[in-house]
């Protein structure tokens, strides 16, 4: 009687305990502002030119367009839908996206209050870092020859510096084994 009311009720907090999902399926907003910070992610992101140009129109066709100036959007693209769409052009993309938004994403945390929620904290969107590879200057050069000269000096040293006795005691179980075998 006991465990049966215990499955129902552990049946029954089954719902609250497991952690909500996330839907691919969601609505989009329909605020230009949102869609326009979306469109400056996807630019920063590198994103190709289809997927900015898509999320772009989706702001000019957006319901509430509070908060942007909807030249700098039509602007920014007929850049996109140029041909020859470049990093460079990506970057005029995205300096007149904020430009149009007047400088602020509408994600912004407002000032002395601490991000909650699906809120970043940040009103910066950075563009995606790629470290070059190898060695790609005179410094990097340096730090390798360094790097090898510290492991090479390290080796000579810990073979210099020994303590005598380990060296005997090595050469006298070698002895002991030849002997054994």
């Amino acid at each position: 009687m006991f465990l049966s009311g215990a499955v129902v009720a552990a049946a029954l907090l089954i719902p609250v305990g497991v952690p909500g999902m996330a839907w691919a399926d969601e609505e989009e907003s329909a605020e230009s502002a949102v869609l326009t910070e979306q469109a400056i992610a996807l630019v920063a992101n590198g994103a190709d030119e289809d997927q900015v140009a898509e999320r772009i129109e989706d702001a000019l066709m957006a319901p509430d367009k509070e908060g942007v100036q909807l030249s700098k959007v039509r602007e920014a693209q007929e850049l996109v839908e140029e041909p020859g769409y470049s990093a460079a052009v990506s970057r005029q993309v995205k300096g007149l996206l904020l430009d149009s938004l007047g400088g602020k994403l509408p994600s912004a945390p407002e000032a002395g209050r601490p991000a909650t929620g699906d809120e970043t904290g940040t009103s910066v969107v950075l563009d995606e870092f790629r470290p070059e590879r190898g060695i790609s200057d005179g410094g990097g050069a340096v730090l390798l020859g360094l790097g090898a000269a510290a492991i090479g000096g390290g080796l000579w040293l810990s073979y210099r510096l020994r303590p005598p006795h380990t060296l005997r005691e090595l050469e006298h179980r070698d002895r002991g084994h030849r002997e054994a075998s």
